[in-house]
């Protein structure tokens, strides 16, 4: 049998971009592709994606093997499916619908091959058997992908819940089964959750919270990610049972319940839902509104409701905010102004550290234990997290389970597992590709100017060579300068008669030198210029 490589492309070192690389003799078995969300250094651009040129250049098989529908795990596969036509897609009932909807979208016409817990796909003497998990979105699976000889359990997101609401419990068993018919065996799981200790709740826990908050009468929203279908189920069925009416605010929560239908996971006309614009008292304290933004974004309803933007609704001291839902790093500053706000209107506010209202779909340190008490794996990496988290997850098994070899292991590092065991090798490293607009990839020179114009400003010059007429335009700078553009205008015009006889090039360039300098003298800046001649 050959020897198995396995090449981590995103995911590792980083929350987003997720994409690993499984390699044959003969077949490459791509694990997700997802998007990375940009920080803002990149000056808002869509997101950035892993760049696939290595693997569109490989003459072996590819398959795309989809674990479930978050965007971080199948964001970018329209990009890949432009990249590399001929492979064959794999992914689960709710991931598939969610693609299938990006496609439509960009007229692509692709076959997705639907699979559930039963499903074995043979691949070069290996076979890859699908593992049901519990997350915080349905339809999410892991894999493990077996031989006799050795077997790799890949779960990125899970949570080991035993006592889920809506689908059964994590299949830990079938891992035990597979991993006790091969001779070695390597674990990569999840790290989002690495610093936290106990065990994370679940689902079914929240429910006696968030129905006793259903009985305080009073008009309540609640923001949550959307794609927390068994959540938003869960507060279905308790409005259904204490008569309340169910509204939602926001386009992407419109989108999860189409493809939970689609999915067969669960229908809004089996709930008392009514439309929004169809509700003829928005005071009525009987509706629950359940609304984006959980993240404080930008375009998310959760704003919009609370900066009074959102039409028919006007918050007051008799409503209830609940955030279901927990801050991703980095957003806590938005979230945390519209609490504020919140506080100022006198709404109650009801978030995860007042009562018990979200659940992680990731697995604590608790967790992790109990899953590798059970299945005992030979090796194991840490995977999906931060370069901080891989840490402290080595040091977590290594505490926990010393007779267990680790390896730190992150994107562009390759695993070769063969028969003597694991070996690491680097291999070349691509930089991510940063997405803008029409799925356009922006080149990363472009960003530099977008930042030089957004921190400096910009002044336009237009000049004519023959007449000497110059039109000045500035962007992004006090307005204070508007009283030198006359001053400015008439230095330009002594260039052009000096350089009349340099060509155009020479010309543009030194008035491009002399517009920086000008301004530099005022604003104790240099702004960016641009210099046209006709």
């Amino acid at each position: 049998m050959s020897k198995l490589k396995i090449h981590p492309m995103g995911g590792l070192g980083e929350i987003g971009s997720n994409m690993t690389v499984l390699e044959t003799g003969n077949e490459l078995i791509i694990i997700d592709y997802g998007i990375l969300f940009p920080n803002d250094e990149h000056f808002d651009i869509n997101y950035l994606i892993v760049d696939t040129t290595k693997l569109s250049e490989s003459n072996k098989k590819k398959t795309l093997f989809i674990t479930h529908g978050h965007e971080d795990h199948i964001g970018a596969v329209m990009h890949l499916v432009r990249e590399i036509p001929e492979m064959e897609i794999y992914a689960p009932k709710l991931a598939s619908v969610l693609i299938q909807e990006k496609f439509k979208v960009r007229n692509i016409s692709r076959k997705i091959l639907v699979y559930n817990e039963d499903f074995v796909l043979k691949i070069d003497g290996y076979e890859l058997h699908p593992i049901h998990v519990t997350h915080s979105i349905p339809h999410t699976f892991g894999l493990v992908f077996h031989s006799p000889e050795k077997s790799i359990l890949f779960i990125s997101d899970f949570k080991f819940d035993l006592n889920p609401m809506f689908e059964k419990p994590f299949n830990y068993q079938k891992i035990q089964y597979l991993f006790a018919k091969s001779k070695s065996n390597l674990a990569m799981l999840d790290s989002t959750n690495i610093l936290s200790e106990g065990k994370t709740l679940s689902e079914t826990d929240l429910t006696l919270a968030l129905s006793s908050l259903l009985d305080i009468k009073k008009r309540t929203f609640i923001t949550l990610f959307s794609s927390n279908l068994h959540r938003i189920r869960n507060i279905l069925e308790l409005a259904k049972k204490k008569n309340l009416k169910v509204t939602t605010i926001g386009r992407s929560l419109g989108k999860y319940l189409e493809a939970a239908k689609e999915s067969q996971l669960f229908s809004l006309e089996d709930y008392p839902y009514i439309e929004f614009d169809s509700i003829q008292n928005y005071s009525d304290p009987k509706i629950l509104y359940l609304v984006t933004g959980s993240q404080g974004e930008f375009l998310g309803a959760a704003k919009r409701i609370i900066n009074g933007d959102q039409k028919n609704i006007k918050l007051s001291a008799n409503d209830r905010f609940i955030f279901s839902s927990k801050p991703i790093p980095g957003n806590t500053k938005n979230i945390y102004q519209l609490y504020n706000k919140l506080s100022d209107i006198g709404v109650e506010l009801v978030t995860y550290k007042t009562h018990q209202v979200h659940a992680s779909g990731h697995p604590c340190q608790e967790d992790l234990k109990s899953l590798v008490s059970l299945i005992k794996p030979d090796f194991y990496i840490p995977i999906h997290g931060e370069t901080y988290f891989l840490r402290k997850h080595i040091e977590f098994i290594n505490s926990s389970f010393p007779q267990i070899k680790t390896y730190f292991v992150t994107n562009f590092e390759s695993i070769e597992f063969d028969n003597k065991g694991i070996n690491l090798v680097d291999s070349e490293e691509y930089a991510p590709l940063l997405i803008h607009g029409n799925d356009l990839i922006i080149e990363r020179e472009k960003i530099s100017e977008r930042r030089k114009i957004s921190t400096q400003g910009v002044v336009f010059v237009s000049m004519h060579f023959k007449t000497k007429n110059v039109q000045v335009t500035a962007q992004g700078l006090p307005t204070l300068i508007d009283d030198q553009v006359l001053k400015f205008k008439d230095l330009i015009e002594y260039t052009l008669n000096e350089l009349k006889n340099r060509d155009h090039d020479y010309i543009c360039e030194q008035v491009r030198i002399k517009t920086r300098r000008f301004f530099y003298s005022t604003l104790g800046y240099k702004p960016v210029a641009i210099v046209h001649m006709v």
